[in-house]
């Protein structure tokens, strides 16, 4: 397994490789290879878990890890497993370092902490899954224990977390 490292405002270390936010496309790939998928100004690593975005300049202004608790890469940031932790943990971790405004414009689902230029998503929440519960009762098809526990794993963790270049995440979460 790798071991990652998120270094908000700077960029990732993947076992002894760092990857600036200011490397050029040409570093990213000479550093970790040949991209497992492109999309116009995205490359994807590790079977679509890693994502860098380039700017104009062929630049990364942006990281994202996508693959959540269930993934192959599991970063840490702060020295916190960022999937593994549960979210409530992490979000109060990135608050303090944060030390100023958060957008949570997104009610729980996503957090953009603008001062460290990183965010975090994940699909639901337990609220939402709550409210999924009842509703799934006041339809006559409740859920199954195994079903909950599923979703409730899911929504206690963050499924994401980016990091962007310095202002990145002004008025993008």
């Amino acid at each position: 397994m790798e071991t990652i490292e998120i270094i908000p405002l700077s960029g990732i270390k993947i076992n002894e490789k760092t990857i600036p936010l200011s490397a050029t496309r040409q570093e990213v790939e000479s550093l970790l290879g040949t991209p497992y998928a492109e999309h116009s100004h995205s490359c994807y690593y590790f079977h679509n878990e890693l994502r860098f975005d380039f700017d104009e300049n062929n630049t990364v202004k942006y990281i994202e890890f996508l693959a959540g608790i269930d993934g192959q890469l599991q970063p840490q940031i702060y020295g916190v497993p960022a999937f593994q932790a549960e979210a409530d943990e992490v979000f109060e971790l990135l608050s303090a370092k944060n030390n100023g405004k958060i957008d949570d414009s997104e009610h729980g689902y996503a957090y953009g902490f603008l001062n460290i230029s990183v965010g975090i998503f994940r699909p639901s929440t337990p609220e939402s899954v709550e409210d999924m519960i009842e509703d799934a009762e006041e339809d006559g098809e409740p859920m199954d224990e195994d079903d909950i526990a599923y979703e409730m794993r899911k929504a206690s963790h963050w499924a994401t977390i980016g990091i962007g270049v310095a202002g990145y995440y002004e008025g993008v979460v």
